[in-house]
């Protein structure tokens, strides 16, 4: 197979083959711009073999289903459509499956050779240690961001690094080039376990709302995909639903879902620190201006009154009960501020964040 690019989709082999320094690609966009579609069929004609995730086993094995006769839920449906391959996903065991090359004309279509990819389930990342995926070049999750009434697992970020770690040390163990994390999502919500973990929660809300499409930093290239879906966008859903929140996110690939109001530069002149917070090896400073009883959270070093360390258990539930109740109080009335997003995410969300 020889691999061609599309003008009117997004080609990953561009942020691949530009960026050879990169060990992780965040990719965000708008629905349907063919980011999952290019990546397989550029990894399939570069004979590229890769791990592609899933977040749950139930995901993984209705990909590995054959018995729903006209129903297929392989992400490599449309490649076969388009391009004559007859790639067919079949289960190894529960959560785990492969993509292999199958002959249409023998019985059962029974797969040959070694899968062209693999697919597992982030769920049950622990149980994979004793399998080799050192040949695997990529690891790819798809959706990496949930969907909207999606169940997802506080550790999800350590489970997905933990995973990565295990394949890359196999990879570099046998003299090969590290691994390839690939993170591909529609804009659901920027606030997620993973990007959390991988600490690109800010930059990705200063990318929504300067408009810039790329950003690198630490090896991770941030990529908000610009390209539009080739829809009909003058009927149907598209007129319906132009002006809405949901349209902005689905058609836009805006973080729409997400609050950024609260988010802005402020002087801290004439302002009181209140209190100082330890979290995640960071640290923020909250100050108050009496005159109107706004607060400000920012990394403004300030030696304050009262510090906590929220990377404790205990310290972050005394902070809660002593002034977290507080400044959410205050967020909500409007008289709080903060110098990025992630602050504000740290006071609206604190106790899904430190699970108390």
């Amino acid at each position: 197979m020889i691999y061609t690019t599309s003008n009117d989709y997004y080609n990953f082999s561009d942020d691949l083959l530009n960026n050879p320094d990169v060990w992780c690609f965040v990719i965000w966009s708008a629905r349907g711009v063919g980011k999952t579609y290019g990546a397989l069929w550029y990894s399939h004609c570069e004979h590229i073999p890769i791990v592609y995730m899933k977040r749950t086993k139930g995901d993984v094995n209705l990909i590995c289903n054959e018995n729903q006769i006209g129903f297929d839920a392989s992400p490599y449906v449309p490649i076969n459509r388009d391009k004559g391959t007859n790639i067919k996903a079949r289960r190894i065991q529960d959560g785990i499956g492969g993509f292999y090359e199958t002959d249409p004309d023998l019985e059962d279509e029974k797969p040959t050779g070694l899968p062209i990819a693999y697919t597992l389930a982030l769920s049950a990342a622990k149980s994979y240690k004793g399998f080799d995926f050192s040949r695997c070049e990529w690891l790819l999750f798809d959706e990496f961001i949930p969907q909207v009434g999606e169940v997802v697992r506080h550790g999800e970020g350590e489970m997905l690094l933990d995973l990565y770690m295990t394949i890359r040390r196999d990879r570099e163990q046998r003299g090969r080039d590290p691994l390839k994390l690939v993170l591909f999502a529609n804009s659901e919500d920027i606030s997620t376990p993973i990007t959390n973990t991988l600490e690109i929660v800010d930059t990705m809300a200063e990318m929504n709302l300067t408009g810039e499409e790329f950003r690198k930093e630490r090896g991770i290239l941030l990529h908000h995909v610009k390209a539009k879906a080739k829809e009909n966008e003058e009927s149907g859903i598209y007129a319906a639903m132009q002006g809405t929140a949901w349209a902005r996110k689905a058609f836009g690939g805006e973080f729409a879902n997400n609050d950024f109001t609260c988010v802005q530069n402020m002087s801290i002149r004439g302002m009181i620190p209140v209190i100082s917070l330890t979290y995640k090896n960071k640290r923020y400073f909250v100050y108050l201006r009496n005159r109107d009883g706004i607060y400000y959270m920012t990394d403004s070093p300030v030696k304050a009154p009262y510090d906590y360390n929220l990377d404790r258990e205990t310290e972050a539930k005394r902070f809660y009960l002593e002034y977290g109740i507080d400044l959410y109080s205050a967020c909500i009335d409007g008289r709080m501020l903060f110098k990025k997003y992630s602050m504000y995410d740290l006071i609206m969300n604190f106790k899904k964040l430190l699970t108390l």
